[in-house]
């Protein structure tokens, strides 16, 4: 058995295509709804009831392309909508908190938006699992909003720096970027906290869903179109898309709220 349908993902913005990045390099055959909520981003500086009316449009966009499974490529709303969210006849994958961390690490940070380090859901993961690390939360205000606008390095290495400072994470050796914007600007965390080593959570999330559909004979049997949705500024996005997956459809999507 195989199926041929996509597989939906469901972003506030572009930071999702780091996910959809990883699904593409390790699962090339499978198709992709991608759907990215630029015109309402960033999510993470939101209120819960705005994210979650938010996420359930976005699903229902998803759903309505008959999707076999949808991951959710955003930690903002993977953390922040309720149970009856994931009550669907398809799969619906929330981003993994299963990354390994390195035997040494002693303290430990978790960089995410304002939204998704309000809930805790990291820092109540992550201190029950390595009791004996020192644990920080840092929420990068702004953040996720500068890499939707496409800002220059410097102002991305001033936010980075002073989330650090502000939160006492200069001193971290290990972190975990919780939004999925972040590792679209590795280098300048890297850069920044040259000391740290930093996780991403995208591979495992994928591996979760892809695990699911494989236990169902559910992954696709031959090449599948992929196809990415925004809400709003193509200028920006469409050229990412391009230098991330090459010559995919891009084209502008809305939701009914």
């Amino acid at each position: 058995m195989m199926d041929n349908r996509p597989i939906g993902i469901v972003d506030s913005g572009i930071g999702g295509l780091t996910v959809a990045r990883v699904l593409h390099e390790t699962y090339p055959e499978e198709g992709i709804v991608f759907l990215g909520d630029t015109k309402r981003n960033p999510y993470g500086e939101r209120s819960r009831d705005d994210i979650v009316r938010f996420s359930f449009a976005i699903k229902d966009f998803l759903k309505e392309h008959q999707v076999k499974m949808i991951l959710i490529a955003c930690n903002t709303i993977s953390f922040n909508v309720p149970p009856a969210f994931f009550e669907e006849d398809i799969p619906v994958i929330k981003m993994s908190m299963e990354v390994k961390l390195p035997e040494d690490a002693k303290r430990f940070a978790v960089f995410a938006t304002p939204a998704t380090i309000a809930t805790h859901a990291h820092k109540a993961y992550f201190q029950k699992k390595y009791p004996q690390l020192d644990f920080v939360e840092v929420p990068c205000d702004g953040l996720a909003a500068a890499i939707e606008r496409n800002a220059d390095e410097n102002t991305l290495s001033a936010l980075v720096k002073q989330a650090a400072e502000e939160y006492h994470a200069l001193d971290a050796d290990t972190a975990i970027w919780s939004c999925t914007h972040y590792p679209l600007i590795a280098d300048v965390f890297r850069k920044v906290l040259p000391k740290v080593r930093f996780l991403d959570p995208a591979l495992p999330t994928v591996e979760t869903g892809m695990d699911i559909l494989r236990a169902n004979d559910a992954l696709a049997g031959a090449m599948q179109e992929k196809t990415f949705y925004f809400t709003e500024g193509l200028e920006n996005s469409a050229p990412l898309v391009k230098k991330l997956f090459g010559g995919v459809k891009v084209e502008k999507g809305s939701l009914e709220l």
